[in-house]
């Protein structure tokens, strides 16, 4: 792979098994009230005809279940508006716990404190997924100097321990190039962080009028060659692909490990194959992350790994060189570090080009149909068609 092809072939990639009806994540919607007006909010919390209302608890309990049952989940991502505005967040969080789930919650972050994240890792919370970039309250800031804001947020979530952490970015040409300062934070801070996304902006046309721009887009194509200039070595894993385009990349992941502010090493499909594959053996549902709470490897489960996986002896060769270096370090555990990026639905032909698999389905009207894409459902029935000249 070079910067002129960064994209990898689908070919040497693992394509995730998540389905409709078998998948790690159920994403439920509880507010349609923010604090913020995100430029570009695919919810619409920027216009002036938001409605910001309370999804009721027993519709949200409701909605919950009908979830489980019908996508089989390892974890439920609650969302809106911003969900640390609903009262019944707790209880809603306990309610997922006590059915067998793992509760994330997205969050603009400005609600949160050390407090409110030890009470709601009370009731059960599992992880947050914090939106930090520039394209939203933080317009006029860089993305390396939002890495001072990603600290304090993540530092906070570790004082109270146990919660896996995601943060993600919403892109396009103006903070394209700043997504290397994004990842090289999240190595040198691995203690902090599990997940980094990164989601390229796209438009939802709640009005059959509107005039589409896309002049800003970019593409799996973009992030990969702007991210191997900061990770000239950087490996794919996984994907899922597009329902109307056959090779197409929608949804592409990295694992790596990560100890002392290095990478050891990129774990590989297989690695990302046998975990899903043994975690729905023994549990019954495929991954959304990799252990219970943070994302950790202990030497032991390195050396172990490398028995069996090739990419493991490259990373568990890296471990020992730091042991070497400092013996401490054979008592310490690596992080297991996922960037992803996730490609929202675009025009194919005029016609929305949704993930397949999609992991962010939701239910409107007892049906699930894509989050980022349910304004148009509920505006105008179905995804608007709408013929794209580049």
């Amino acid at each position: 792979m070079n910067i002129a092809n960064a994209l990898p072939e689908i070919s040497t990639l693992y394509r995730l098994p998540f389905t409709k009806n078998d998948n790690p994540n159920g994403w439920v919607e509880i507010t349609t009230d923010c604090n913020l007006k995100c430029p570009g909010c695919y919810r619409g919390c920027d216009r002036d005809d938001n409605i910001p209302v309370h999804e009721p608890i027993e519709k949200v309990k409701e909605n919950i279940l009908e979830m489980k049952r019908l996508r089989n989940c390892q974890i439920i991502s609650l969302s809106g508006g911003e969900p640390f505005l609903h009262p019944e967040l707790g209880n809603i969080i306990r309610f997922i716990r006590d059915n067998g789930m793992y509760p994330f919650v997205h969050t603009n972050g400005v609600l949160l404190t050390h407090d409110s994240i030890s009470g709601l890792k009370k009731e059960g919370l599992a992880g947050l997924i914090i939106r930090v970039d520039s394209l939203s309250r933080h317009r006029s800031t860089s993305e390396e100097k939002l890495n001072s804001l990603r600290k304090h947020y993540g530092e906070m979530v570790y004082a109270v321990g146990g919660i896996h952490l995601t943060f993600l970015c919403v892109v396009n040409h103006d903070n394209l190039n700043e997504m290397g300062d994004v990842i090289n934070w999240s190595v040198e801070n691995s203690k902090l962080v599990d997940f980094v996304t990164f989601i390229p902006i796209r438009q939802v046309l709640f009005d059959k009028n509107e005039q589409l721009d896309c002049s800003k887009w970019v593409y799996a194509e973009d992030l990969c060659k702007q991210v191997q200039t900061v990770l000239p070595d950087i490996r794919y894993a996984a994907y899922l692909g597009s329902r109307l385009e056959d090779a197409r990349i929608k949804w592409l992941q990295s694992s790596y490990i990560v100890m002392n502010k290095k990478i050891l090493g990129y774990t590989g499909p297989k690695f990302v194959e046998s975990f899903q594959m043994f975690h729905h053996l023994f549990t019954g549902k495929y991954a959304y992350k990799f252990g219970k709470g943070r994302s950790y490897l202990n030497f032991l489960q390195i050396v172990l790994l490398a028995i069996f996986l090739r990419d493991f002896r490259v990373i568990a060769g890296n471990l020992i060189k730091e042991i070497i270096r400092n013996p401490v370090n054979l008592f310490r555990r690596s992080t297991v570090q996922l960037l992803c990026y996730i490609i929202p639905p675009g025009f194919v032909n005029g016609i929305r080009d949704e993930c397949d698999g999609c992991p962010d389905a939701m239910l409107y009207e007892g049906r699930l149909v894509p989050s980022c894409g349910l304004e148009e459902f509920k505006r105008h029935g179905k995804p608007l068609e709408k013929q794209i000249v580049d």
